[in-house]
Protein backbone atom coordinates (compact mmCIF):
# COMPACT_ATOMS: atom_id res chain seq x y z
CA UNK A 1 0.00 0.00 0.00
CA UNK A 2 1.23 3.13 -1.27
CA UNK A 3 0.90 6.57 1.14
CA UNK A 4 0.54 9.17 -1.29
CA UNK A 5 0.87 12.28 1.25
CA UNK A 6 4.35 11.37 2.09
CA UNK A 7 5.78 11.01 -1.69
CA UNK A 8 7.46 14.41 -2.82
CA UNK A 9 5.74 15.77 -6.09
CA UNK A 10 8.31 13.89 -8.22
CA UNK A 11 7.74 10.67 -6.91
CA UNK A 12 4.01 10.95 -7.39
CA UNK A 13 4.39 12.35 -10.83
CA UNK A 14 6.40 9.58 -11.67
CA UNK A 15 4.26 6.96 -10.33
CA UNK A 16 0.84 8.61 -11.90
CA UNK A 17 1.74 10.18 -14.78
CA UNK A 18 2.15 6.83 -17.15
CA UNK A 19 -1.23 5.35 -15.90
CA UNK A 20 -2.40 8.87 -16.30
CA UNK A 21 -0.97 9.59 -20.04
CA UNK A 22 -2.09 5.56 -21.09
CA UNK A 23 -5.55 6.01 -19.84
CA UNK A 24 -6.46 9.91 -21.25
CA UNK A 25 -4.33 8.54 -24.90
CA UNK A 26 -6.96 5.23 -25.42
CA UNK A 27 -10.26 7.67 -24.02
CA UNK A 28 -9.19 10.41 -26.16
CA UNK A 29 -8.14 8.23 -29.76
CA UNK A 30 -8.42 9.89 -32.66
CA UNK A 31 -7.89 13.68 -31.37
CA UNK A 32 -4.39 15.06 -31.54
CA UNK A 33 -1.66 14.19 -29.05
CA UNK A 34 -1.63 17.11 -27.68
CA UNK A 35 -5.41 16.96 -25.97
CA UNK A 36 -4.72 13.74 -24.39
CA UNK A 37 -1.23 15.06 -22.93
CA UNK A 38 -2.91 18.36 -21.50
CA UNK A 39 -5.78 16.03 -19.63
CA UNK A 40 -3.09 14.04 -18.45
CA UNK A 41 -2.01 17.14 -16.56
CA UNK A 42 -5.66 17.95 -15.64
CA UNK A 43 -5.72 14.89 -13.73
CA UNK A 44 -1.94 15.03 -12.18
CA UNK A 45 -2.74 18.79 -10.71
CA UNK A 46 -6.27 17.04 -9.47
CA UNK A 47 -4.10 14.39 -8.14
CA UNK A 48 -1.35 16.26 -6.62
CA UNK A 49 -3.48 18.97 -5.24
CA UNK A 50 -5.84 16.91 -3.35
CA UNK A 51 -3.91 13.64 -2.01
CA UNK A 52 -6.68 13.49 0.60
CA UNK A 53 -9.41 12.40 -1.78
CA UNK A 54 -7.47 8.95 -2.31
CA UNK A 55 -8.59 6.08 0.12
CA UNK A 56 -6.27 2.77 -0.41
CA UNK A 57 -9.17 1.03 1.35
CA UNK A 58 -11.18 1.75 -1.81
CA UNK A 59 -8.39 0.41 -4.33
CA UNK A 60 -4.87 0.79 -5.46
CA UNK A 61 -3.19 4.05 -6.62
CA UNK A 62 -3.52 2.62 -10.45
CA UNK A 63 -7.09 2.25 -10.10
CA UNK A 64 -7.79 5.70 -8.44
CA UNK A 65 -5.79 7.01 -11.22
CA UNK A 66 -7.22 5.66 -14.15
CA UNK A 67 -10.88 6.41 -12.45
CA UNK A 68 -9.66 10.21 -12.46
CA UNK A 69 -8.45 10.03 -15.70
CA UNK A 70 -11.04 8.53 -17.55
CA UNK A 71 -13.76 11.04 -16.04
CA UNK A 72 -11.58 13.76 -17.02
CA UNK A 73 -10.96 12.53 -20.66
CA UNK A 74 -14.94 11.57 -21.38
CA UNK A 75 -15.81 14.97 -19.78
CA UNK A 76 -13.48 16.90 -22.11
CA UNK A 77 -14.72 14.73 -24.94
CA UNK A 78 -18.63 15.66 -24.12
CA UNK A 79 -17.70 19.41 -24.32
CA UNK A 80 -16.27 18.84 -27.27
CA UNK A 81 -18.04 20.74 -30.21
CA UNK A 82 -19.30 18.34 -33.31
CA UNK A 83 -16.10 17.97 -36.14
CA UNK A 84 -17.08 20.79 -38.59
CA UNK A 85 -17.27 20.10 -42.51
CA UNK A 86 -15.85 22.67 -44.40
CA UNK A 87 -17.39 22.07 -47.99
CA UNK A 88 -14.17 23.65 -50.33
CA UNK A 89 -16.13 24.07 -54.06
CA UNK A 90 -19.78 23.53 -55.15
CA UNK A 91 -20.62 19.93 -56.32
CA UNK A 92 -22.00 19.36 -59.51
CA UNK A 93 -23.24 16.59 -61.47
CA UNK A 94 -20.98 16.32 -64.88
CA UNK A 95 -21.74 15.28 -67.97
CA UNK A 96 -25.40 16.81 -68.27
CA UNK A 97 -26.99 20.63 -67.41
CA UNK A 98 -25.14 22.42 -64.37
CA UNK A 99 -27.54 21.07 -61.90
CA UNK A 100 -26.53 21.34 -58.19
CA UNK A 101 -25.91 18.53 -56.77
CA UNK A 102 -26.83 20.01 -53.23
CA UNK A 103 -30.11 20.08 -54.10
CA UNK A 104 -30.30 16.75 -54.88
CA UNK A 105 -28.74 15.37 -51.79
CA UNK A 106 -30.85 17.54 -49.43
CA UNK A 107 -34.08 15.95 -51.18
CA UNK A 108 -32.57 12.67 -50.72
CA UNK A 109 -32.04 12.99 -47.17
CA UNK A 110 -35.23 14.90 -46.40
CA UNK A 111 -36.78 11.62 -47.79
CA UNK A 112 -35.20 9.74 -44.92
CA UNK A 113 -36.86 8.58 -41.43
CA UNK A 114 -35.11 10.67 -38.17
CA UNK A 115 -33.03 7.40 -37.47
CA UNK A 116 -31.55 6.93 -40.82
CA UNK A 117 -30.54 10.67 -40.99
CA UNK A 118 -28.64 10.68 -37.82
CA UNK A 119 -27.29 7.26 -38.69
CA UNK A 120 -26.10 9.23 -42.16
CA UNK A 121 -24.94 12.28 -40.20
CA UNK A 122 -23.05 10.16 -37.80
CA UNK A 123 -21.45 7.57 -40.24
CA UNK A 124 -20.79 9.19 -43.50
CA UNK A 125 -20.58 13.06 -42.49
CA UNK A 126 -18.75 13.13 -39.10
CA UNK A 127 -16.83 9.72 -39.95
CA UNK A 128 -17.74 8.48 -36.88
CA UNK A 129 -16.82 4.29 -36.19
CA UNK A 130 -19.81 1.65 -35.88
CA UNK A 131 -18.95 1.73 -32.17
CA UNK A 132 -18.69 5.28 -31.76
CA UNK A 133 -22.09 5.39 -33.69
CA UNK A 134 -23.69 2.71 -31.91
CA UNK A 135 -23.02 4.17 -28.24
CA UNK A 136 -24.49 7.85 -29.87
CA UNK A 137 -27.82 5.99 -31.00
CA UNK A 138 -28.00 3.48 -28.53
CA UNK A 139 -27.79 0.51 -30.97
CA UNK A 140 -25.72 -2.49 -30.55
CA UNK A 141 -22.40 -2.14 -32.91
CA UNK A 142 -23.98 -4.87 -35.10
CA UNK A 143 -27.18 -3.28 -35.47
CA UNK A 144 -25.31 -0.18 -36.78
CA UNK A 145 -23.58 -2.61 -39.65
CA UNK A 146 -26.70 -3.65 -40.34
CA UNK A 147 -28.41 -0.20 -40.61
CA UNK A 148 -25.63 1.47 -42.27
CA UNK A 149 -25.45 -1.83 -44.84
CA UNK A 150 -29.44 -0.75 -45.85
CA UNK A 151 -28.89 2.74 -45.72
CA UNK A 152 -26.39 2.69 -48.50
CA UNK A 153 -28.97 0.62 -50.67
CA UNK A 154 -31.79 2.78 -49.91
CA UNK A 155 -29.48 6.21 -50.47
CA UNK A 156 -28.31 3.99 -53.96
CA UNK A 157 -32.09 3.57 -54.63
CA UNK A 158 -32.61 7.31 -53.83
CA UNK A 159 -30.47 8.65 -55.94
CA UNK A 160 -30.98 6.65 -59.05
CA UNK A 161 -34.78 8.09 -59.17
CA UNK A 162 -32.78 11.21 -59.08
CA UNK A 163 -31.06 10.17 -62.13
CA UNK A 164 -27.39 9.66 -59.96
CA UNK A 165 -26.04 6.35 -61.02
CA UNK A 166 -23.39 5.14 -58.43
CA UNK A 167 -21.44 2.14 -59.12
CA UNK A 168 -19.38 1.05 -55.48
CA UNK A 169 -16.42 -0.55 -55.44
CA UNK A 170 -12.92 -1.18 -53.29
CA UNK A 171 -12.12 2.20 -54.20
CA UNK A 172 -14.93 4.37 -53.30
CA UNK A 173 -18.31 5.71 -55.24
CA UNK A 174 -18.07 7.48 -58.39
CA UNK A 175 -21.53 9.66 -59.53
CA UNK A 176 -22.19 10.87 -62.76
CA UNK A 177 -25.68 11.86 -64.34
CA UNK A 178 -26.95 9.48 -66.95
Amino acid sequence: MIDIQNLSLEELDALCRPIALTTTRALLRGLPPEDAEECANDVMLRILSHREDYNPARGSLETYVRVVARSAALSRRRQMPPPSLPLLEELYITQGPEEYIGDIVEKVIASLNQRERSLFTLRFLYGMDSGETARRLRMSRGAVDVAVLRLRGKLRRLLAAEGIQTESGKGGTRHGKT
